[in-house]
């Protein structure tokens, strides 16, 4: 006869029954794997009317819960992988039919000022207004222009499709919204997000192939008069833990200080800056601030950069600290309300090389965008005296990169629109990682612009961690 529910009284033997009626009875969301179906009354039957602790020897009972366990959760394991699609995909069957029609009247037309009205809802409307008067916002001759290509899978790699299938049943929210077994798991920890929350943390597992190196050329320009500030550094970046392609995986065995991701970079431009280099330390505690120190090259002196500086411009652009990726901070500093999805036009495959640019230039002209179905994120800071007041973020379902941003200020009026370049790199793996290989930076309040170009990037390389180190800082700068 079936007992009525209460928590267990200490007994071990009673632990896993509880454990396993408990199984019976939720089955692991066994509405999503018909396989478990059949199994699910007679397992109930069993433990509940036949297995109860009080009625048989506690190791006997003991060995039978294991066996129980071992025979039934194998096939609820598999069906989870079986119904797991991954990589995802934008668009379902359907929908993708429904695209490909659309592309059979706009793949390969350019757009520029004078067709840009009949595609503006796939593009944000600041970027709809500086297409149809470029002028202001330092255009050559011709104006800006992209093509439109038809749309294709971004690149992923195995690694993060077996780390998603191995791990992502392990995941679990506690009530703060923090992962429970954070530093344990990697791959996407939400295949099916239902949440903004949800959507955050799976930006936050993409680890851009555990490792990179690119070099950045940024330009920070002030349209109406065509001129520009040039930078150029070299860029590493390092994860710690959720690694899925670069072994040791998923995180390094030695790891004393608990970092959960560290980069490098070494500025040669501007001349002021020339061989000035700074590293980060993003921890695994989410409570604590990172560690970002800094050799300055005309002082030849390292100095500590408070984290009360994240929310300052960089050298007068139109950045914060926490504008890399489109959110470089602790996901647990905001929150984040999924809004639905919008359809926008997004370089996911981009050859950098054809992009063509003269000086001043805001936007980057021989674009390729493709239509992509974002989901659509609100994000708020919890800090009332946070210099934004919200961000809304656009993020590729395939990749859980930020494809476009908006940036609202304090009185939520419109301040910033950012958009983020991308294309399926390969890696040291022999596969393809989609990655950014370049960003538009537009500030709409004071008209002024920037724009990154990535080069020479590698995915997946060996990088040691005593780069991110006070003394690698200081002695490469001699």
């Amino acid at each position: 006869m079936r007992t009525s529910e209460s928590k267990p009284r200490g007994n071990e033997g009673e632990a896993i029954f509880y454990g396993i009626a408990t199984l019976a009875r939720h089955s692991a969301t066994a509405r999503r794997h018909a396989v478990f179906a059949p199994y699910r009354s007679l397992l109930s039957f069993v433990v509940y009317d036949i297995l109860h602790p009080s009625a048989l020897n506690k190791a006997i009972f003991n060995k039978i819960c294991i066996l129980i366990l071992f025979c039934f959760g194998a096939p609820l394991s598999s069906a989870r992988a079986a119904t797991l699609a991954f990589p995802p995909s934008c668009y379902t069957q359907d929908e993708l039919q429904h695209i490909r029609q659309w592309e059979k009247t706009w793949s390969g037309k350019k757009i520029d000022k004078t067709s840009v009205d009949q595609i503006a809802p796939f593009l944000p409307d600041s970027y709809v207004a500086i297409y149809k008067n470029p002028e202001p916002w330092g255009a050559p001759r011709e104006g800006f222009y992209f093509y439109i290509v038809p749309y294709q899978r971004a690149g992923e790699t195995s690694g993060m499709a077996r780390a998603t299938e191995k791990y992502a049943p392990l995941v679990a929210l506690d009530g703060s919204g923090r992962l429970t077994r954070y530093t344990d798991i990697a791959g996407r920890p939400f295949p099916e997000p239902k949440t903004g929350l949800e959507i955050a943390w799976n930006f936050d597992f993409n680890t851009h192939g555990d490792s990179c190196f690119y070099n950045r050329a940024g330009y920070n320009m002030v349209p109406a008069s065509r001129t520009e500030r040039v930078g150029d550094q070299d860029a590493w970046e390092l994860f710690w833990i959720h690694r899925v392609d670069v072994d040791p995986r998923p995180a390094f065995p030695q790891n004393s200080k608990g970092i959960a991701r560290s980069t490098f970079y070494h500025m040669y431009s501007p001349s002021e800056y020339k061989n000035t280099r700074m590293f980060n330390l993003r921890y695994i505690d989410i409570d604590k601030s990172d560690n970002a120190y800094l050799w300055f090259s005309a002082f030849r002196r390292i100095q500590r950069i408070s984290n009360t500086e994240r929310t300052d411009s960089i050298d007068g652009t139109d950045l914060i600290y926490d504008d890399e990726y489109f959110w470089d901070g602790q996901i647990l500093r905001n929150t984040y309300a999924w809004k639905g999805y919008k359809e926008l036009l997004c370089a996911r495959h981009l050859d950098m090389a054809k992009t063509e640019r003269q000086p001043g230039q805001t936007l980057l002209n021989n674009l390729s965008r493709e239509r992509t179905k974002t989901m659509v994120v609100e994000v708020t800071s919890t800090d009332p005296n946070y210099i934004y007041g919200k961000r809304i973020w656009y993020v590729d379902p395939e990749t859980f990169l930020v494809s476009w941003t908006e940036i609202y200020d304090r009185q939520m009026r419109l301040w910033k629109c950012f958009e983020n370049l991308t294309s399926d790199i390969p890696t040291k793996n022999g596969e393809a990682k989609n990655f950014i290989v370049g960003t538009h930076f537009v500030d709409l309040q004071r008209r002024h612009a920037g724009t990154w170009k990535n080069s020479r990037v590698e995915v997946g390389i060996a990088i040691p961690q005593d780069m991110f180190t006070l003394y690698n800082l200081q002695k490469g700068g001699y």
